[in-house]
């Protein structure tokens, strides 16, 4: 969950990328489906089309023929989904319930409507169309695919929608929610704990969710096993305002208004014990996430942290983005955490014709990709003249804008 740069006011939020990605439980499991890719480093490190960084169990690794430049991205428990720059939704990882099987009908082609906004949930995926309506897809034993008709309406518009386990959460545009699914599912029922109205952000996690609202205060509810729901004294008061939440299997996390960050619930892991130095007003953060028991944060500067569980490297943050000085040429805007992964996501790149690695000058790692998709399907990144296959019309464009950035 991202907040303003210091450039912006800190007590407004700035909808850089579109709804929120929360942590939730994720669990070593089989069948688990792992296309081809480009995985570097122990723990794997993942960098596909260079918009995004993802580290830790390689659940969430994407084929790099299918990436173009990505403007949202959200993990699930097993599965991942992203929005692509022209409304295309990419989905891998798990597929148990066909929670990677985008709809025939979601996309940017032909008599399909662009996505807006994903999440990623235990079993299922949910979407915003460029519409408003919203779709679900993947699990449905407790009809969590299942949308209410008056949600994505015109006279209802959507914000941001919410795959959680069993469940489905949407915020709506007049700061209401609406939850469907399992109604036993604790997280699913805020309309005792919250105001109907006035209801900024949501972010849903295992079995617990968080709301923030406009005066920058926030409010809690579902399991609370742990304390996660336990707000702790004085956050969201005056000169405590905050202004990005995340919440994990069993602990919440937020940034207030100064940069500094807050943890609070299940410590087992050491999720919410944030490391000395980290997420201050002197090193303030600019966006959080919280996975199945870890904690990532992006600062200000660039840099990235992340502690607690550490079973499959998902606290290992890549040298490359771990600190300021090495940071990529194009700035980091969000962080991002479910499960037993971790990623970060990178600010768009300038729109060069066969700039296939976003570096904003088409050179020798370019040529390396496209001879690397070479003969690939229709959708690959390196299929610039989108003729449906990578071949030579592809190499005669890269090689014109060679040194130089094309339009």
């Amino acid at each position: 969950m991202m907040k303003p740069p210091a450039s912006q006011e800190r007590s407004s939020l700035l909808h850089r990328l579109g709804g929120v990605v929360a942590g939730c439980v994720g669990l070593f499991a089989s069948g688990v489906l792992i296309p081809a890719t480009v995985v570097t480093g122990d723990p794997p490190e993942v960098d596909p089309g260079a918009d995004f960084v993802i580290w830790g169990t390689p659940y969430y690794v994407l084929e790099p023929c299918v990436h173009r430049p990505v403007v949202q991205l959200s993990m699930g428990v097993l599965h991942a989904a992203a929005v692509l720059d022209d409304g295309d939704v990419v989905c891998w990882g798990s597929n148990f319930f066909g929670e990677s099987n985008v709809p025939p009908d979601v996309g940017s082609g032909p008599f399909q409507i662009p996505a807006v906004q994903v999440s990623a949930g235990e079993g299922h995926t949910a979407v915003i169309l460029a519409d408003g309506s919203v779709r679900c897809w993947g699990e449905n034993e407790f009809a969590e695919c299942i949308v209410p008709p008056e949600v994505g309406s015109p006279e209802h518009p959507v914000r941001s929608v919410h795959a959680a386990v069993y469940s489905t959460t949407a915020l709506m545009m007049d700061g209401s929610v609406v939850c469907w699914g399992n109604p036993a599912a604790p997280d699913c029922d805020p309309f005792e704990a919250i105001p109907e109205t006035g209801l900024r952000r949501l972010s849903v996690g295992n079995r617990h969710t968080i709301g923030l609202m406009q005066d920058g205060s926030i409010h809690c509810w579902g399991e609370n096993f742990h304390g996660q729901c336990d707000v702790p004294e004085g956050i969201g008061d005056p000169g405590h305002r905050v202004v990005a939440i995340a919440t994990g299997f069993s602990h919440s996390v937020v940034i207030l208004e100064d940069g500094s960050v807050r943890c609070w619930g299940d410590d087992a892991h050491g999720q919410v014990s944030v490391p000395v130095g980290i997420g201050t007003p002197e090193h303030p953060a600019a966006a959080v996430a919280a996975g199945l028991a870890h904690t990532v944060l992006l600062h200000e500067d660039g840099s990235v942290a992340s502690w607690g569980f550490n079973s499959g490297g998902q606290t290992d943050v890549p040298t490359s983005i771990a600190a300021p000085a090495r940071r990529p040429i194009r700035p980091l805007v969000d962080v991002v955490a479910r499960g037993l992964g971790s990623g970060a996501i990178r600010a768009p790149g300038i729109a060069c014709t066969g700039d296939l690695d976003r570096d904003a000058r088409v050179g020798g790692i370019d040529l390396g990709l496209i001879l690397i998709d070479w003969g690939g399907r229709d959708g690959c990144r390196s299929d610039l003249d989108r003729d449906g296959l990578v071949g030579p019309g592809d190499l005669g464009l890269l090689l014109s804008n060679w040194g130089r950035c094309g339009s």
